[in-house]
């Protein structure tokens, strides 16, 4: 038996400024737990149904594949964060994974950011959050936060990448 482990690494997301060029925060969020992490590439096009009866055919023009991140984490326990200045990244501070999202959340629905869905795979995407899920915390009994969730939807279509490659 044997196992492909398609990446091991954290996720890294870098947020930009409002010209969507200059960055302002690099975000690397903490390694996700058993609650895992979905990279997936949905399908975009437009299905057309030809004829009727007997003479039925499905017809579908593909435009290729828009990447999706999501992520879910049992527990928010810490992230770190680097600030842009003066041409090279600071030092990283540590911050809890609640905050790191709200970070997210907040400069995302402006301009697209970059995610990296793992640091040892070379592949990465400009995203912004999927508008249909809100930024939720729960907690458990005003300790910790729990059942926290990243959704990032990419803002251009791809095709699927050759892992093999990377």
């Amino acid at each position: 038996m044997s196992y492909v482990c398609y990446g091991s690494a954290r996720t890294r997301i870098t947020l930009y400024g409002p010209d969507g060029v200059t960055p302002l925060q690099r975000i690397t969020l903490q390694k996700e737990t058993r609650e895992a992490l979905l990279l997936s590439w949905p399908p975009e096009g437009v299905e057309s149904k030809l004829g009727s009866g007997a003479n039925y055919a499905r017809h579908w023009a593909h435009n290729g594949f828009r990447p999706a991140l999501a992520i879910k984490w049992d527990r928010g326990v810490q992230s770190s964060m680097e600030t842009w200045a003066s041409g090279a990244w600071g030092p990283a501070a540590v911050l809890l994974t609640p905050i790191a999202l709200s970070y997210i959340f907040n400069k995302a629905m402006v301009t697209p950011c970059l995610v990296e869905p793992h640091l040892d795979k070379d592949y990465s995407f400009k995203a912004q959050p999927d508008p249909g899920k809100p930024f939720a915390l729960k907690d458990i009994k005003s300790v910790a936060h729990s059942d926290l969730e990243l959704v990032l939807i990419a803002e251009e279509l791809s095709d699927i990448p050759d892992w093999a490659v990377l």
